[in-house]
């Protein structure tokens, strides 16, 4: 398996690295570093007196290369450099087969950017054919003990979790997150979620399933959003990686469009796998 992971040399993107090296080396997988000349942060660094950008680009992944070498000696790494919009490439390389899993931090140098507003991270976890994890801006150990779920009750769910058992890592504890209207009956909701932990157990080699589901609260202020609720039970539930699985519609449309100014002020405290459409 080969992982890819884009840079853009900010210290995001090396967190994002650091963790996919991580990665690596428990699953015996490859890295390619992706770097796309269109990046803003090429050509922005006082630390090389260079005046081409695209030579500077080719510096400094050779020595993100060498200095992630040096740490992870078990992982085979390639570098590669394109005058491609970043997007564009990831979405190519996401079609072409030879790739698996993408794993890129939550923001590069626009630091201010979260996650799941008008970021290139959004833009390649909605466009990309394989699976893409997302790694917060700090450093982040990879850990896959427990995992969480968001879930809607789609059949589609069920392979998010497949591909995430089968590329990223197993684990025997998962949590399933469910966010429902007030106007629904709590003991309805609860049935379903069994149910679904029912269905997992049966079909995953996943053996303990727990389940956790809060309404929207139109009376509270911090928590009459669905991005609000969902961002507080996981906060209480304090899973190593969150499972997303996006719809046709997107689910980030569906999730984060509700409340767009709060929505803006939520960022990824997780690493989150994100499946393809």
């Amino acid at each position: 398996m080969t992982i890819i992971v884009p840079t853009d040399f900010s210290k995001n993107s090396e967190f994002a690295a650091q963790y996919a090296c991580e990665l690596a080396t428990k699953k015996n997988a490859d890295i390619l570093l992706l770097h796309c000349y269109t990046s803003a942060s090429v050509g922005e660094s006082d630390e090389h007196n260079l005046t081409d950008p695209i030579l500077k680009a080719d510096l400094l992944i050779a020595e993100l290369k060498d200095k992630l070498v040096d740490q992870f000696p078990s992982v085979d790494f390639y570098i590669e450099c394109s005058r491609t919009l970043i997007i564009e490439k990831l979405t190519e390389m996401s079609n072409s087969g030879k790739f698996e899993l993408i794993i890129m931090g939550a923001s590069g140098e626009s630091k201010t950017k979260p996650l799941y507003w008008g970021s290139t991270t959004l833009a390649v976890a909605a466009k990309s054919s394989i699976p893409v994890v997302v790694v917060p801006n700090e450093p982040y150990s990879f850990q896959s003990n427990h995992i969480a779920l968001l879930t809607n009750f789609k059949h589609e769910e069920l392979d998010t979790l497949k591909q995430y058992l089968r590329l990223v890592d197993q684990t025997n504890s998962l949590s399933l997150i469910h966010v429902y209207k007030e106007s629904q009956k709590r003991e309805n909701v609860l049935e379903s979620l069994d149910s679904w932990a029912y269905n997992i157990k049966e079909m995953t080699q996943v053996t303990e399933v727990k389940t956790y589901a809060e309404p929207i609260q139109k009376s509270d202020e911090e928590l009459d959003t669905v991005p609000e609720v969902v961002e507080k039970l996981i906060q209480d539930i304090n899973p190593d990686v969150i499972l997303v699985t996006p719809s046709r519609k997107t689910f980030f449309e569906r999730l984060f469009t509700s409340s767009v100014s709060k929505a803006i002020a939520l960022e990824l405290n997780k690493p989150a796998f994100f499946d393809k459409i």
